[in-house]
C-alpha cells in the first residue's frame, strides 16, 4: 500500500468514527456513542450506556426544552424523523417502558438532502403527565437516506411540578431497524402510528408510516394541537419561548447554533407567526402571536433577510470532506 492510499484509508476510518449523530442538549450521559444502535438490538437502550451523570437536566413541567446538536455533526442522512421519549428508570434496561412526549415527522435533524445539512433545533413543552423525580430521556432518530438504522441518545432528567397523571397512557416509543422490528424504506420522511399530542411535521416528504403504508407528499403544518401532522415545535433555530411554540413553515433549517445563555435584548411587533426577524446581523427573534423578542445570534452566524446563516469563512478554509 502506498503512502497516499494508506493516508486515504486512515482518513476514511477517521471520517467513519466521527460520521454519526448525537445530541448536545439536553446534556447526555457521559461517553455518548455517535453510532447507530446495533442491528441486532443488543445495545438497546441507550447504546448500553453506563449512565454516568455529568450534568442533570432539570425539567419543570410547562417549561420549554430545546433539543440541539453539536455544530460539527455532518452525517445528517437527509434528515428523517425523531421522537423524544421518557422512562421512569434512571438506568434503563431492555424491559424499561419508554413513553413518547414529542414527535418530529421529517426534517430532523435537517431538511437538507445528503450529508452535512444545516442542523435545526427542536423545542417542546414538558408535559404535566410526567411524574416528579429523576428519570431518563431518549432522543431516537430514523434517518431518511443511507443505511437503515436507528439512533438513540439518552440523558438524565429531573422533573419538578409533575403529577404523573396520564403517564402510562402516553404512546410507546417506536422502534425500527433493530432486532426483530420492522425495516424502514429509504428516501422517506416517516410518520408515527401513534405520535402523541405534541407533534411537528417538518419534512419535505414523501411521507410514509414508519413501518409501511402509502407515501404522501411532504409539507409543514402550523399551529398547535394533537394528532399526526400537528406542529408544536419550530424547525428553525430558536430559544424556548415563554408561550407555546408555534410551528413555522421551514425550508432548510438555519445554520447551527448553540443554545443562547443570555436573555432577550428587547422586542417589537410583527405580523407573520414563525417568521425569523433580524435586528441588524447580530440579533434575531421568532415572531409569535404578533410580537418578537430579540436575542444574540450564536458565534459564527448572522441574521440576514429573515434567516440565520453562517458568516463568511476565510477563503483559504478547507472544505469539509463529504461523509457517507
Amino acid at each position: 500500500m502506498t503512502k497516499t492510499s494508506l493516508f486515504a484509508a486512515v482518513l476514511a476510518m477517521a471520517s467513519t468514527t466521527s460520521a454519526h449523530m448525537f445530541i448536545a442538549s439536553p446534556v447526555p450521559f457521559a461517553g455518548v456513542s455517535k453510532s447507530p444502535l446495533m442491528a441486532d438490538g443488543s445495545n438497546f437502550p441507550c447504546q448500553g450506556s453506563s449512565y454516568e451523570v455529568t450534568t442533570m437536566n432539570d425539567w419543570a413541567v410547562g417549561s420549554d426544552v430545546t433539543v440541539s446538536f453539536p455544530p460539527d455533526q455532518t452525517a445528517t442522512h437527509s434528515g428523517g424523523s425523531c421522537q423524544i421519549s421518557v422512562t421512569q428508570d434512571e438506568k434503563p434496561t431492555k424491559d424499561s417502558k419508554w413513553k413518547v412526549i414529542h414527535s418530529i415527522e421529517g426534517g430532523c435533524p435537517t431538511t437538507a438532502s445528503g450529508n452535512g445539512g444545516a442542523l435545526g433545533t427542536f423545542g417542546f413543552k414538558v408535559p404535566k403527565s410526567l411524574p416528579e423525580g429523576k428519570m431518563t430521556m431518549a432522543w431516537t432518530w430514523f434517518n431518511k437516506s443511507g443505511n437503515r438504522e436507528m439512533y438513540m441518545n439518552c440523558a438524565p432528567i429531573k422533573v419538578s411540578g409533575g403529577s404523573g397523571d396520564g403517564f402510562d397512557a402516553l404512546p410507546d416509543m417506536a422502534t425500527a431497524n433493530i432486532g426483530g422490528s420492522c425495516k424502514t424504506k429509504e428516501g422517506n420522511d416517516y410518520t408515527f402510528a401513534n405520535a402523541g399530542d405534541s407533534v411537528a411535521k417538518l419534512g419535505t416528504g414523501p411521507f410514509m408510516e414508519l413501518c409501511g403504508g402509502a407515501a404522501s407528499e411532504g409539507g409543514s403544518t402550523g399551529g398547535s394541537g394533537s394528532g399526526s401532522g400537528s406542529g408544536s415545535a419550530p424547525a428553525t433555530p430558536k430559544e424556548p419561548a415563554a408561550s407555546t411554540p408555534v410551528a413555522s413553515t421551514p425550508a432548510t433549517p438555519a445554520a447551527p447554533q448553540a443554545p443562547a445563555t443570555g436573555g432577550s435584548t428587547g422586542g417589537s411587533t410583527c405580523s407573520e407567526n414563525g417568521a425569523i426577524m433580524c435586528k441588524g446581523e447580530s440579533e434575531f427573534g421568532i415572531c409569535s402571536n404578533g410580537s418578537v423578542a430579540y436575542q444574540p445570534v450564536a458565534a459564527g452566524t448572522k441574521c440576514s433577510n429573515g434567516a440565520i446563516t453562517r458568516r463568511d469563512l476565510h477563503r483559504n478554509a478547507r472544505s469539509a470532506i463529504p461523509l457517507i
